[in-house]
């Protein structure tokens, strides 16, 4: 990883304004869940899992698209793509440290979501371990969806349109009508972890993973796919630029 690249990608990316306002559409599940435990009296275990199951299924993942698609279409929109291709790093280093410092602005919005969901839960009546198990979620989902918008935001213009049909109308709507489409799910990988760490989470999160089985090894195992999937791709794109 090229550190003078890393450091200058995670500037861009954690601009003021952008990182606060992502950071509150990422807290809408601890929102939701403060709200609901505040209008009932509590949040149940189940309760608080079917809120960041269902609820961070859309706000985190477009939190992430929103950072991930932006670390390399910024610098191509702004014009400044060109120098990083001058500079002396090989491609592969480029595209590693173009998705680690997605990953690193991603897991900061993350992690900063699911302290909210501790915080909330425990207001609310919720069980600690419940609250902790949201942050390998967040961190998990944080690494497969930037090794996926990262080379989405280089190669296609419109990052943000693109990534909302896979978030919303793939990950949501087609992975539930067809079977086999959940297992494509960057949302899901995540819950298996989530749903294997609290040995369970009833009826929302069933729902949610659909056919995809509980499982901390699977879901990591799932996500470095991804990454391995998206490094390979980025890499490679890098390098067809290099010999137009």
């Amino acid at each position: 990883m090229n550190l003078a690249l890393f450091r200058h990608q995670l500037r861009k990316l954690l601009r003021r304004g952008r990182l606060i306002g992502l950071g509150l559409l990422a807290a809408v599940p601890a929102l939701v869940i403060f709200v609901v435990g505040s209008a009932t009296g509590s949040v149940s275990n189940q309760e608080l899992v079917g809120i960041v199951a269902t609820v961070g299924a859309t706000t985190f993942p477009i939190a992430a698209l929103i950072l991930a698609g932006a670390t390399l279409r910024d610098e191509k929109d702004d014009g400044t793509l060109a120098y990083l291709y001058l500079a002396p790093i090989p491609r592969p280093i480029m595209a590693l440290t173009s998705i680690g410092a997605a990953v690193a602005a991603t897991a900061l919005v993350g992690l900063g979501a699911a302290a909210l969901v501790l915080v909330a839960g425990l207001a609310v009546g919720a069980d600690l371990a419940v609250g902790l198990a949201t942050f390998p979620l967040y961190l998990v989902t944080a690494v497969g969806y930037s090794a996926l918008f990262v080379p989405v935001g280089y190669l296609i213009p419109r990052v943000i349109l693109t990534g909302l049909g896979y978030v919303i109308v793939w990950e949501q709507i087609v992975a539930r009508l067809v079977t086999g489409v959940a297992n494509t799910s960057v949302w899901r990988f995540g819950l298996s972890i989530y749903s294997d760490i609290i040995e369970g989470g009833g009826n929302e999160l069933t729902l949610a993973l659909g056919p995809v089985t509980p499982g901390t090894w699977g879901g990591i195992t799932k996500v470095a796919a991804v990454l391995t999937i998206g490094w390979s791709a980025l890499t490679y794109s890098l390098h067809r630029r290099d010999a137009l």
